[in-house]
């Protein structure tokens, strides 16, 4: 039977029903949640009176991102002792499997030390002791911990709300740094070796770390709530700016600015700088600048399906008090606030392409698959017919996007061929016999993706029985709603099993007359 690679220009009946994609539980998704906010006297550390909140936000984001409440780990102030971060850390490599995604969280003093070739810096753990160099955990060496992790996980998602360098804290600043002000959340245990404001790098780059020890870009995100020669900062009122912002925006705020169907991380990042950049607005003439939150490696990741167009009531709304000149304010100068971030109009593509690119970017790049199609094809012809080759066993799926993008179709499985499992290294011809498709226009590009999952996807999320009746191929109309639904169809409900991994190609074909 024929059908075209063209769109069919009817308007349908019946609609989609369900608009919203809600987080679940899912299996085979862990968190371990590190805040640290009160030291012990010995480590002579001052407090961060917004630890708890922060610890408290990072667990919802960790229910946001489908974590079951008991698959949470979390460390508090005294637990969280570098042995016991390190048996947490060992006991996630053990349990995870592939597939599966990882979130860790920390929040706590930034450090550094003069070691015998510089200053090193890292994230302070808790000791009951006297601070020690043993007390930090190094970038470097939390990679050797992540890398067993990220080397299963299909996903590794990182938050680190902390300093790492005390560059813009100089002099007499600290006294400025009273409880009802935003503090900044960084110790200096050089014993002033290091109180150059000269960040060290190469100590932060936790992706380049882990790209050192074979972990791809994709399969790990990075957010830093700093850039390298920033601080963060901590209230009491709101916890760490760079998680309130963080959370209000993945669980409420964040807008879907391509209309792709769901908020990637990087349209996160968007909606929490421009959050930042108000809590920390009243602060300006104490120099106080909003930091520039990082985000390293898979930007474009998806952390949940769903589509949140409402900020959480519960959250502090970015008010704060005014403030009035210090005594000692001529002590710092006066950093620029960032008014505005970069890359604030929609990504493209946009759209229904949107949808297509933003799956197509949450492939795991361990799980291969070669396509060979034409590039292009003449209407009224040629006929589409397409080679595929996985590097491991699972299930194949090729959704079209016609060249006037107003539907999807699932060409593959189809009414006439459902058995799409596919075993790995074997090529596979398609159409297979009864079925084909036929270029029949408009003029333009057609987008096929093709996806082999690890797990079966429910077709009932990709489509209603009625909207494909009459016909060989399941399709929905390509509006808001169906953007949502295709992105849950291979990232959210639809997922029949627990490794969601899959991997990915996105091809396109020409039609011409």
């Amino acid at each position: 039977m024929k059908r075209s690679l063209a769109l069919v220009r009817l308007i349908l009946a019946v609609l989609l029903s369900g608009s919203g994609i809600t987080a679940h539980a899912a299996e085979g998704r862990y968190a371990l949640i590190v805040g640290i906010g009160n030291y012990s006297e010995a480590a002579n550390t001052p407090p961060l009176k917004g630890a708890p909140r922060d610890v408290e936000n990072a667990r919802k984001m960790a229910l946001a991102m489908g974590v079951d409440p008991a698959s949470i780990t979390e460390l508090r102030d005294s637990a969280a002792t570098k042995p016991r971060i390190l048996r947490e850390l060992a006991r996630l490599r053990d349990n995870v499997k592939p597939g599966d995604r990882v979130f860790i969280y920390w929040t706590g003093h930034g450090s550094r030390y003069a070691g015998p070739s510089g200053c090193v810096e890292g994230l302070q753990t808790y000791t009951d002791g006297v601070f020690t160099q043993a007390d930090v955990m190094t970038e470097a060496e939390l990679a050797v911990h992540l890398q067993p992790i990220s080397k299963v996980a299909d996903k590794v998602l990182t938050v680190m709300d902390a300093c790492f360098s005390g560059g813009v804290i100089k002099g007499n600043a600290r006294g400025l740094l009273e409880s009802s002000r935003p503090q900044a959340k960084f110790n200096d245990q050089s014993g002033g070796q290091c109180d150059v404001g000269i960040n060290q790098p190469r100590t932060r780059s936790l992706l380049s770390e882990l790209s050192r020890l074979g972990v791809q870009q994709e399969n790990f995100v990075q957010i830093a709530a700093a850039a390298e020669n920033e601080v963060s900062w901590d209230s009491e009122v709101y916890g760490g700016v760079a998680t309130n912002a963080l959370t209000q925006c993945l669980l409420g705020e964040a807008r879907d600015l391509n209309s792709s169907g769901a908020v990637s991380l990087e349209e996160v990042r968007i909606c929490a700088q421009l959050r930042m950049n108000r809590l920390m607005e009243p602060y300006r003439q104490l120099g106080m600048a909003p930091s520039t939150m990082q985000i390293k490696g898979n930007r474009n990741l998806v952390v949940s399906p769903a589509s949140p167009t409402q900020p959480l009531a519960s959250q502090p709304q970015p008010t704060a008090p005014v403030v009035t000149q210090p005594q000692r304010a001529e002590a710092v100068q006066p950093q620029p606030v960032i008014t505005a971030v970069q890359e604030l109009s929609p990504p493209v593509p946009i759209g229904s392409r949107g949808t297509l690119e933003d799956i197509f970017n949450q492939r795991d790049p361990r799980i291969q698959i070669d396509v060979s199609a034409p590039k292009q094809l003449t209407i009224g012809r040629d006929r589409f017919a397409f080679t595929v080759k996985p590097s491991s066993d699972g299930y194949l799926y090729a959704v079209l996007l016609g060249s006037d993008e107003k539907s999807f179709y699932l060409l593959f499985p189809n009414k006439l061929d459902a058995d799409n499992r596919v075993k790995a290294n074997q090529t596979y011809s398609m159409p297979r016999a009864g079925w084909q498709v036929s270029a029949a226009g408009p003029e333009g590009t057609d987008r096929i993706l093709f996806v082999i999952s690890q797990s079966p996807r429910d077709p009932k999320i990709f489509h209603n029985d009625d909207n494909s009746a009459g016909g060989p191929f399941a399709f929905s109309v390509a509006d808001i709603s169906s953007r949502q639904r295709l992105m849950d169809f291979f990232l959210g409900k639809g997922v029949k099993g627990r490794n969601a991994a899959m991997g990915a190609a996105l091809i396109e074909v020409e039609e011409v007359r």
